[in-house]
């Protein structure tokens, strides 16, 4: 049976809270032991993100998490989850947890997953183990009538002469039968053994009685398996519709921190680098709301060159902006590119000089004079439509015109919220200058 956890929470950039008393009290630990727990803490999330630092720091103020955005385990009944910038912290409505979780999906594994099951109902609380096995089990049941069968041979003994038997068996066959190598077209190989250990690990952490019930259903279909396998065998072409749920399984079983084991330093949590998550969403938005043909992600630009005077060694100086959006005729070429920090300074919403400089690189590289530096909208007052996007500020400089454009992203887990996202995105860039 699934224990009762407690749950501390920050936002991604936000003020500093003070966690590491929080942490001392749930548990009953001394506060430099509490301090230490939540650091370490960072330095999985670090190791698990490729991070050269700890996204996490503590100082009097209290603790405050950059860079990150999930849940992470500290102890076995005590979770630390930070939500991201653009989503926010409600305790009145959990749904920022099914935005998360829909985006770093859609991140990770490059498509939805189970995107119609992610829907908020009367604001009930969800955690995200339920939330991943809503997916692992809605995924199945839509695949499970193309099952993923592959060919192994196995030696039997049966009277009943199905394979290649020894002649000399034959002959003198044993008390059970005749020894014989059979080939086997049928479910037991290290994929379904991956995914039935994924439904076994998320099992004892999930607490909705349904999604229970439906693990248990997936677990008892797939049965026997001989357990799940470090070996990452690519799943043949023929199934390659159950890619996205092995990969998912894969996540589950290589540390989603849904599982904690005290002194197990490699399960970090279900954990992502926030301004990868904006990029993806940006461009696969940007490919929905265009058409893929028209939309070049991390296209390379030759800018100059740098030369070594030691050597006199001369090498190509690229940029690569996230989206070039070709010209169609009626609009011209457009460069689309993600930023994540810094548009909001003493409460103004502004471009930085940084993210400037960068935009003429790339509007003087890829010959283009128009260029929008898209950014998450914050979380501040009233919800606005998902996708709903704001002009901030203009810069011009000669003929290259800038746009700052930030995007409400809160509610992108909704029913064909991604459809509209990509429309209202479509539409904005497209009018975004002065013609």
């Amino acid at each position: 049976m699934a224990y009762a956890r407690k749950r501390l929470s920050l936002v991604e950039y936000g003020s500093p809270v003070e966690v590491v008393q929080k942490i001392a009290a749930a548990i009953g630990i001394g506060r430099a032991e509490a301090k230490a727990m939540l650091m370490d803490a960072g330095n999985r999330a670090a190791l698990s993100l490729g991070l050269g630092y700890n996204p996490i720091s503590v100082s009097e103020k209290g603790a405050r998490a950059t860079d990150f955005a999930g849940l992470i385990r500290l102890a076995p009944s005590l979770e630390l989850e930070v939500a991201p910038k653009f989503l926010g912290l409600d305790e009145l409505d959990a749904r920022w947890r099914e935005d998360f979780f829909f985006l770093s999906t859609l991140s990770r594994h490059g498509r939805l997953l189970a995107s119609e099951r992610l829907l908020a109902s009367g604001g009930t609380p969800r955690d995200l183990a339920t939330l991943v096995a809503r997916s692992l089990t809605g995924m199945y049941a839509d695949l499970k009538r193309r099952p993923l069968r592959s060919y192994r041979r196995v030696r039997e003994v049966d009277f009943y002469i199905d394979g290649d038997p020894d002649p000399v068996d034959l002959v003198l066959p044993s008390s059970e039968g005749f020894e014989q190598e059979v080939i086997r077209f049928d479910r037991w190989n290290s994929w379904n053994a991956d995914i039935m250990g994924a439904a076994k690990a998320l099992l004892p952490e999930v607490r909705d009685p349904t999604v229970v019930g439906s693990l248990v259903r997936l677990i008892e279909e797939l049965s026997p398996q001989r357990g799940a396998t470090s070996r990452r065998r690519p799943i043949p072409s023929r199934h390659q519709a159950w890619q996205p749920l092995h990969s998912l399984s894969l996540d589950v079983l290589d540390g989603l921190g849904l599982s904690y084991q005290q002194g197990r330093a490699h399960a970090p949590g279900y954990l992502v680098t926030t301004w990868r998550v904006w990029e993806d969403l940006l461009t696969v938005a940007a490919r929905l709301g265009f058409g893929a043909s028209v939309v070049m992600s991390q296209k390379g630009f030759l800018l100059g060159t740098k030369t070594r005077p030691s050597t006199g060694a001369v090498t190509p100086v690229s940029v690569y902006p996230d989206c070039v959006i070709e010209s169609d005729g009626l609009r011209p070429r457009i460069l689309l590119d993600a930023k994540y920090k810094g548009h909001v300074e003493k409460g103004r919403l502004r471009i930085s000089e940084s993210d400037v400089y960068e935009a003429l690189a790339f509007a003087k590289a890829a010959a283009a004079t128009k260029v929008v530096l898209a950014y998450p909208a914050q979380p501040r007052g009233a919800l606005q439509e998902t996708g709903a996007c704001t002009i901030f500020e203009r810069v011009q400089v000669d003929a290259v015109q800038i746009v700052g454009m930030q995007i409400e992203v809160r509610g992108i887990s909704s029913r064909g919220a991604l459809k509209r996202f990509s429309s209202f995105l479509a539409d904005a860039v497209s009018h975004a200058f002065i013609y």
